[in-house]
């Protein structure tokens, strides 16, 4: 029997039957091993390339709609300027028409009195016992007919209506420049509120849009549903007030600026009165009254103001056939100032034109979009009962960690308009004298991606102050997370993989040289 036994062992020793089929069970499971690997390396690369994609993309769609917005606010200043220039010059002319008009109605009131008085009596009647005009007397009326203006210019009755009539011809009488000047003020109030609306309605605009981009760019995948989902969430970070904040209204100050907007400085002077000519100037009578820009009419003691006299005299016939004077009215001045005619149209709307602070290009201007979503390996379907079994080799922290990542843009300006820029917008502003493009003077603005580490920069001059990657990069981790597809998550504390300093937090104060998204 041992003998048998013996034999038996001996044969199975020698028998190589079945070692075909456990090497090949040993090498496909190598190798299924292996490819799952690779597998699960290359998903996960790809959700990170797709993560880092769909941040990109909606940071960028972001900037656009805050270069959107800038253009239009840019648009809108030129064409209140444009509005401003042509509202003053018409009050200007609306004034002085209405002034003439006042004086030319007093004269021939005080006129026809004299007139009148003159003809009660029987002789004597006419030039020179009566008279209206500077400086005349009974039998001195050699100025009748004839108005002092402004202290220093003796001018006839006729030179004035012919002056007016000219000035009716050219659609400049008063009467006729109230309709436009009506629109005009109309068209600065709706400009005001439109360039409100627009900059206040800016987060809600771009949070709107970053949410669709991300959903056009990034979704969970099949594989998700077995973890709970992908806990896809994004965190926005931008100015959320930005009319206060980005945003300065111009003031009386800064008239001149705000005609650069529309090119009437410098085409048409270096100043704002050499723009709307004579009366506009400090001390004048059309200035710029309170804070802000508008004008209102103030009255000179020599200006728009027009002076004259006026006498007359009665006489009768006695018996003798003698003509008496029986009554003489000395010589009574009147006048007519600007100030007489005063309505509404003597005062400008006020232009609320909005351009940017220089703070707008640094943490108040930047758009950053953080993404996130859970490393799921793309094997949890073949987890049962949630033990990962074999899988867990290619899971990190049983499927509870995130992968995410952050991008940064920003709205930059052409600075040659109307050149072509060849797609190199400015991120920075210049101080470049009066004009100061990058102060919504241009309507050229686009989106412009940047580094995370000048996200919160001051850039000046093509430069930047600060380096703040590290400072983003802890502000976007810290959240908030907002669930793009509902169920959302944060990345948490991001300690190293089970094994390698686990626990251990990264710290990304060093970041600043290097990290770019």
């Amino acid at each position: 029997m041992l003998k048998a036994l013996n034999n038996t062992a001996s044969r199975l020793w020698k028998d190589e039957s079945g070692v075909v089929l456990a090497f090949t069970i040993i090498v496909f499971l190598t190798l299924f091993v292996m490819a799952c690997s690779v597998y699960a390396v290359g998903e996960t690369v790809r959700l990170r390339v797709e993560v880092q994609n769909a941040a990109d993309a909606a940071a960028y769609s972001g900037a656009i709609v805050q270069a959107d917005c800038n253009s239009r606010v840019a648009a809108l200043n030129r064409a209140m300027s444009w509005c401003y220039v042509q509202m003053v010059r018409m009050e200007m002319d609306y004034i002085v028409d209405k002034w003439l008009y006042l004086t030319l109605k007093s004269w021939k009131d005080d006129n026809d009195w004299m007139k009148k008085i003159n003809d009660l009596g029987d002789c004597n009647k006419g030039q020179p016992y009566y008279g209206t005009g500077y400086g005349v007397s009974v039998y001195n009326t050699e100025n009748h007919e004839k108005i002092m203006l402004n202290k220093h210019q003796l001018v006839s009755k006729s030179e004035i209506e012919n002056a007016r009539t000219d000035a009716d011809n050219a659609g400049k009488s008063y009467t006729k420049l109230a309709h436009p000047i009506d629109l005009c003020r109309d068209n600065i109030n709706a400009l005001n509120d439109k360039e409100r609306e627009l900059i206040d309605k800016l987060p809600g605009r771009i949070k709107k849009t970053v949410e669709q981009i991300l959903k056009d760019n990034i979704a969970e995948t099949w594989n998700d549903s077995f973890a709970g989902g992908g806990g896809i969430s994004y965190a926005l970070f931008q100015q959320e007030s930005p009319r206060d904040k980005n945003f300065n209204v111009l003031k009386a100050k800064d008239e001149d600026d705000f005609l650069r907007h529309s090119d009437y400085i410098p085409t048409q002077g270096n100043t704002a009165p050499d723009v709307f000519g004579t009366g506009s100037k400090v001390g004048q009578w059309f200035v710029l009254t309170g804070d802000g820009i508008l004008r209102d009419y103030v009255q000179r003691i020599n200006m728009l103001i027009a002076d004259w006299s006026y006498c007359t005299s009665t006489s009768y016939y006695d018996e003798e056939g003698n003509c008496i004077m029986v009554f003489m009215l000395p010589p009574i001045p009147d006048n007519v100032k600007g100030e007489d005619g005063y309505d509404s149209y003597y005062k400008t709307a006020l232009a609320e034109p909005q351009v940017l602070k220089d703070t707008y290009f640094a943490a108040g201007g930047s758009i950053v979009v953080g993404v996130a979503r859970k490393v799921n390996n793309p094997f949890q379907f073949m987890a049962i009962g949630g033990e990962l079994g074999v899988i867990r080799p290619f899971t990190l922290d049983n499927g509870n960690r995130f992968m995410w990542t952050a991008t940064a843009a920003i709205a930059g300006y052409n600075p040659k308009p109307p050149q072509d820029c060849k797609g190199k917008y400015e991120v920075t502003y210049e101080d470049n004298g009066g004009n100061k493009l990058w102060n919504l003077k241009t309507s050229d603005w686009d989106a412009e991606l940047i580094p995370l580490h000048r996200a919160g920069a001051k850039g000046a001059g093509h430069a930047w102050t600060g380096e703040t990657a590290g400072e983003i990069l802890t502000k976007v981790k810290g959240g908030p997370w907002v669930a793009l597809y509902g169920g959302g998550g944060a990345p948490g504390a991001q300690g190293g993989p089970k094994g390698m300093n686990e626990g251990a937090e990264i710290n990304y104060g060093g970041a600043e040289g290097w990290v770019v998204h």
